[in-house]
């Protein structure tokens, strides 16, 4: 089964906050990315970066801008963000 996220919030100025489809949480700083040019343009401005929706559990702006989740994954384990969600032990 392929990697998906399953939730996602912004925090500022530029983080995605999101949880895989295996559990794992992660925090991705999206600054380095913002500054490459082309279609990632738009998302320099908060409010738009804001308005990141998962279709199909993959990150997508309005402007059709995506971000794999594989790749997703690996930024964000590269820069020391990947979490273990915590489990509640039986009783």
């Amino acid at each position: 089964m392929p990697l998906k996220v399953t939730s996602i919030r912004t925090a500022p100025p530029f983080k995605l906050e999101v949880m895989f489809s295996d559990g794992i949480y992660g925090v991705f700083d999206a600054a380095r990315l913002l500054e490459e040019p082309g279609s990632v343009s738009a998302l320099r401005d908060r409010r738009y970066f804001a308005k990141v929706r998962l279709e199909n559990g993959v990150p997508t702006w309005p402007n059709h801008f995506d971000i794999s989740p594989q790749w997703l994954r690996e930024e964000i384990e590269s820069q020391g963000g990947l979490v273990l969600r915590e489990t509640r032990r039986a009783r």
